[in-house]
């Protein structure tokens, strides 16, 4: 049929035509639908081959080319202008039409004939590749309808498969939901065909998911890159350079791809690996012989030299500029128009990074490139790589500083990638329209930008089922926070400026409390059950080995001084069970509710973070660094100030408390003893305290202190302000890791005045003074024996857990251990062994009746926090678990310092006072018996 005949769209035109126009175009291609059934249906060779291939060889069925699969290539060919939306309206209604009124025993060969008309469909090269791809799609739905999994298995799954093909090709509907769809068919697939049952089936699928993973949109992208090289891998297996020659070199082409874009391992040596792939396809896929897929591979080929990192970056570029230009030579406008675009972008970014020439005609070639490229690439037909033409070419825009344009390109861009659909590209764009912004001071701008930046991050971290995963994903984009708290400064916004402060920080910690709640009323799954007894049974393991490399039954006292750190013995079986350990952790991370069911918990506004503040007399002291800035929020009840200590960049302050601090007591206790004055000291000087007290504190009595990295390990009570005073004399002072977490233990229901308590005491026999501390509780509070664990004997990990069940104070004085390396393997060491701060962390320790938590023991504060903001202790753990408070140590405590702090803090507690006046007069006492 000519083109453009048809009715005239004027306004005169009525629905009654319009049915009449489809009604003929449907007509039209029932003939051509009829051929080509008839071309398989008429012939009793195919008749017979189709049936008995549906019987013994069914993953031949869409290869089967004889004369009647010529015959419709040929009436493709003739009628390509009738693959439309009609026909696959036809298709359908047809093709279930005729099933209907088969016998039973021709149904599998009607739609065996279907899956091979739909795949030379899905096939054919010629007519709009989009609809072909819908017909075909059609057609294999309705053959699975007859060639079910239970019926006929293996059949299915080979229709399983082609569909599984057209999925991750298909450009209508949502990218995504396509990919998921894509890889869904094949995991179908591979459930009936086995490597053994059909060796080249079984690749072809795996091939099919390595290409659906390695263009996953949905999940976390580094595990859908890592599962897409896997399935490539493994198809490769199987494919050999004699007898699949052409196949081979796909795979290499595929794996080429998924190393160039590959996030972990080694940057450089992944795109070695991507060179490599694609020279070894070259051997194949020549010119002569295979044009567009050499053409293709090419083109690939120069994108690997565009990023390389070995090797002379000049040279690299004008590598990656010749392959392109040979590609062009096959892929021409006229004939390969979406192939010749995306040379054209490979083109256009590789002179944006030219070195030879003159670099305002490089970036004006480049510019041209992108500008040809969206000659082919519309929004309606190519929706991700239209935008990604105008990020591109939004790049070049800036960089000639035509600010306006490539703002203008780069909201064209996120009207496509948004945070959900493409939110890798998303976060990409808007970070880079939030630099525009910060260049031109444009801070609404930089503010639009990096908003719908942090939302793609989010959304990102959501789709990672991985703990590890989540914290990488934050840690990388954790200067997108920075940069939007900093906008939000510099727009005069500081209520804003603190929300996104508060939404970087304590993430990990956050979910594993939401997971709590969610978990406090329900059962635990026995699937978790069966991990969780598998991670009791390696601790206990671990147990065991520890106490054979004991030389004795007792610690060594002489080691340990007169401090409570534990000395644990380590050796390489140790270290190997607890790597199963942390394997488990991650399995028993991944079926949480949370993160199993993509949850995102909803960050903190900032009238939340005010209503935390119950006295006017009260402020929250929130720290911020930045790479340049240390930044001081203050927030009252009414108000929120600023105190920016500048050039306090983030190696200033935390690289020299991590230096200086920390890297003094782990090495040399002596000296950090000797220099403990003078370092808290220079860090009050540091961080501007005198004037933070002057200008922004007056009248506020009681601070809610929640520091940023490294300054978790500092007390901030013992920070001198001058006059011999310290900043716990003049402030009551609180601490939390975020006020999100300080809003989840407000949250918890109260708990009454008629509190029990427990205690813990001296659990390894060694330790004096915790005995004299525990029998000083328990005439306070009256505590029964059966609440108190005293010894070896009775300070067990099984009494210790059921004892924090059932009290609402927990008084724990005994061992413990922290573990930089480690800290989900940090320890509490009880008579018979230890409870880790990774089992604290799970759903096994639910601790919702716990109002209080004294941890006399050393270093149950102390560890080293992420640069996500995220702190791994054993007061976080136990706020995981549902406690309301948790008293901790910084550092090994001596044993008759810590006895008398605590009964001198109990004291006070019972007379009245509230825990942080408790803290500050207990801290009082203690200093007035040592001067």
């Amino acid at each position: 049929m000519a083109k453009g005949f048809g009715p005239k769209k004027t306004p005169q035109t009525t629905k009654r035509q319009k049915a009449q126009w489809d009604s003929i175009q449907e007509e039209t291609r029932f003939h051509l639908f009829f051929q080509l059934f008839k071309a398989f249906s008429e012939s009793p060779r195919n008749f017979q081959t189709v049936d008995r291939l549906v019987e013994t060889n069914p993953d031949r069925l869409d290869k089967h080319f004889d004369r009647g699969l010529r015959e419709v290539n040929l009436l493709l060919e003739a009628n390509q202008e009738q693959l439309d939306e009609h026909f696959v309206k036809v298709l359908r209604y047809h093709s279930s039409a005729i099933l209907s009124e088969a016998p039973p025993a021709g149904k599998k060969g009607i739609a065996a004939r279907l899956m091979m008309l739909s795949y030379c469909i899905h096939e054919f090269e010629k007519g709009n590749e989009a609809n072909n791809l819908e017909i075909a799609i059609a057609g294999y739905e309705i053959a699975v309808t007859v060639l079910t999994y239970e019926a006929f298995p293996e059949q299915w799954a080979a229709c399983q498969n082609s569909l599984g093909n057209a999925y991750h090709r298909r450009f209508k509907g949502d990218r995504a939901e396509n990919l998921e769809r894509s890889i869904a068919c094949c995991q179908n697939a591979l459930k009936v065909l086995t490597r053994e049952s059909r060796p080249r089936m079984w690749a072809e699928i795996q091939k099919n998911l390595a290409i659906a993973y390695g263009n996953r949109i949905r999940g976390d992208r580094l595990e859908n890159a890592e599962l897409a090289r896997i399935a490539c891998c493994t198809a490769m297996e199987v494919y050999t350079r004699e007898a699949m020659p052409e196949a081979l070199a796909q795979l290499q082409n595929n794996l080429g791809l998924i190393y160039r874009d590959r996030i972990c391992g080694d940057k450089a040596e992944n795109l070695e690996q991507a060179i490599a792939c694609y020279q070894n396809a070259l051997l194949f896929r020549t010119r002569e012989e295979f044009p567009k897929l050499w053409a293709m591979t090419q083109m690939n080929l120069a994108s690997a030299y565009r990023h390389r990192i070995h090797g002379d970056r000049v040279e690299n570029i004008e590598k990656a500029i010749a392959a392109n230009l040979e590609a062009l030579q096959v892929y021409t406008q006229d004939e390969f128009p979406a192939d010749w675009a995306g040379v054209q972008t490979n083109l256009g970014n590789a002179y944006v990074h030219r070195r030879k020439g003159d670099p305002n005609e490089n970036l004006e070639m480049a510019i041209a490139a992108h500008q040809a490229a969206l000659q082919i690439f519309n929004q309606d037909e190519f929706p991700r790589e239209w935008a990604m033409a105008q990020m591109n070419l939004g790049k070049c825009y800036f960089m000639v500083e035509s600010h306006e344009k490539a703002i203008a390109c780069y909201r064209l861009a996120l009207t496509v990638c948004t945070p959900t659909a493409f939110p890798f590209e998303c976060s990409g764009a808007g970070e880079t329209l939030g630099k525009i912004g910060f260049a031109i001071k444009d801070w609404k701008l930089a503010i639009e930008g990096y908003g719908i930046a942090i939302e793609a991050v989010e959304t990102s971290r959501t789709w990672a089922t991985s703990e590890f995963r989540r914290q990488e994903i934050l840690a990388e984009a954790i200067d997108i926070y920075a940069n939007i708290v900093q906008a939000y400064i510099n727009n005069k916004q500081l209520d804003k400026a603190l929300e996104y402060v508060e939404r970087s920080r304590s993430k990990r910690l956050v979910d594993l409390m939401a997971s709590n709640d969610l978990y406090s009323s329900a059962e635990i799954p026995a699937e978790i059950q069966q991990y969780l007894q598998d991670f009791e049974r390696l601790q206990q393991q671990i147990d065991k080995e520890r106490g054979r490399n004991q030389p004795s039954n007792d610690f060594d006292n002489s080691k340990l001084d007169n401090s409570r750190a534990a000395l644990a013995a380590y050796n390489q079986t140790i270290a190997d069970l607890e790597a199963e350990k942390l394997l488990i952790w991650e399995q028993l991370r991944r079926l949480d509710p949370v993160l199993a069911g993509q949850i995102r918990v909803n960050p903190l506004k900032f009238p939340s973070i005010q209503k935390l503040i119950d006295k006017p007399t009260t402020a929250i002291i929130s720290f911020y660094t930045t790479v340049r800035d240390t930044l001081i929020f203050v927030v009252r009840q009414n108000e929120i100030t600023l105190q920016s200590c500048a050039d306090l960049g983030f190696e200033a302050l935390h690289g020299s408390i991590l230096q200086n601090w920390l890297g003094q007591y782990v090495n040399d206790k002596d000296s950090w003893k000797e220099e403990l004055v003078g370092m808290l000291a220079e860090i009050a000087k540091q961080l501007n305290l005198n004037d933070l007290i002057l200008w922004h504190l007056e009248g506020i009595s009681e601070l809610i202190i929640v520091p940023h990295f490294a300054l978790h390990q500092i007390p901030f009570a013992a920070l001198p302000i001058g006059d011999n005073r310290y900043l716990g004399d003049k402030f009551l002072i609180r601490y939390a890791p975020s006020c999100q977490v300080l809003e989840f233990c407000h949250q918890r229901p109260p708990l009454g005045n008629n509190l029990n308590c427990g205690t813990i005491e001296d659990a390894t026999g060694d330790l004096p003074c915790a005995s004299f501390e525990g029998e000083q509780l328990a005439v306070l509070y009256s505590i029964p024996d059966n609440q108190r664990l005293k010894g070896r004997h009775q300070a067990t990990v099984s009494n210790y857990r059921e004892l924090a069940q059932t009290v609402q104070i927990l008084h724990s004085s005994h061992h413990a251990q922290s573990r930089f390396d480690n800290p989900l393997e940090s320890t509490l060491i009880l008579g018979d062994g230890c409870i880790t701060l990774g089992q604290l962390m799970t759903p096994a320790w639910r601790l919702p009746q716990l109002s209080d938590v004294f941890l006399s023991c050393c270093e149950t504060g102390l560890s080293i926090t992420e640069i996500t903001g995220d702190i791994l202790t054993f007061s976080t753990a136990f706020l995981s678990a549902g406690a309301r408070s948790v008293i901790s140590t910084l550092w090994a405590v001596d044993d008759l310092a810590t006895a008398l702090f605590s009964i001198f803090y109990y004291q006070e507690w019972q007379q009245g006072k509230n825990r942080p006046e408790a803290t500050r007069q207990a801290q009082v006492k203690l200093r007035s018996l040592t001067g």
